[in-house]
């Protein structure tokens, strides 16, 4: 069906918007599955010609609103709905022709879905998680694996910016890997979708000054994490009291602690 589509509205991939269209109905139908659907608020983001957008409508979601940018996409959308492709009886069902990063989510209680470009991906991260208002209840991201792998550096007992500035706000779990050949045209990278499912354990902590502080630490990526919070004005002695207070060897570097760490050293030097 996807393929039909794109040769009857003959779609062609824009590069300078990072389409990468997903061909495999499959792979489709298990991203729907994700998170429950039915009876929910929920917002597609980038949908496109509407593949996974067909998935959600048929388990009877409360509301649909979607969020694209791309004005060919807007028109094949509407010929679509004309076409009665879409079953839209009984959904509160909306097309937002604008940027993600500018729009607000119309209700408080709402999940994400969306299939993200690469460059954009971090972007749309903060705006969903740090920058509007009421945060969605969870997330479900199809994203290439050079983010993916950032997100979950953990795994490799290791972290990063993006994962700690995830993990403030989420639980994250891969859910299906995709492999770079499900697209049109192929991506130079594979793909991965993660959920991000809403937590409250740092709420605490404010949101800017968290990611100023780990800024600063992370500033110079090569130096000792003692090294970077000197650097970035921090008493040397309150330092060491604090590493030894948490056990942390003068040698640590900043990708060597995760985020309930991080959130303690943040009151330490934030009192």
């Amino acid at each position: 069906m996807t393929l039909e589509i794109l040769k009857k509205y003959h779609i062609k991939a824009k590069k300078s918007l990072g389409q990468n269209f997903l061909v495999n109905e499959q792979i489709v139908d298990w991203i729907s599955n994700v998170i429950e659907v039915k009876d929910k608020n929920i917002i597609e983001v980038w949908p496109w010609y509407g593949a996974l957008t067909e998935k959600l409508i048929i388990k009877k979601p409360k509301s649909l609103n979607l969020v694209e940018l791309d004005r060919d996409m807007i028109e094949v959308l509407n010929k679509r709905i004309d076409s009665w492709d879409f079953d839209l009886e009984w959904i509160d069902f909306k097309i937002n022709n604008l940027d993600v990063l500018k729009y607000i989510p119309e209700n408080k209680d709402y999940s994400v879905i969306a299939n993200i470009p690469y460059y954009i991906t971090s972007p749309i991260l903060r705006h969903f998680l740090y920058d509007v208002e009421h945060k969605p209840e969870s997330m479900v991201i199809l994203m290439q694996k050079d983010v993916w792998d950032k997100i979950l550096w953990k795994w490799k007992e290791k972290t990063s910016v993006l994962s700690l500035f995830v993990s403030k706000k989420c639980f994250v779990s891969d859910e299906i890997f995709v492999w770079r050949q499900n697209f049109i045209p192929a991506p130079k990278v594979e793909s991965s979708v993660l959920l991000f499912k809403s937590h409250e354990l740092y709420k605490e902590i404010d949101d800017i000054m968290f990611l100023e502080f780990i800024k600063k630490a992370f500033k110079e990526p090569r130096k000792k994490l003692s090294k970077n919070l000197s650097n970035s004005g921090y008493d040397k002695n309150l330092i060491m009291q604090v590493f030894s207070k948490y056990s942390i060897e003068d040698n640590t570097r900043w990708e060597d602690l995760d985020i309930s760490i991080w959130c303690q050293l943040f009151w330490e030097f934030n009192k």
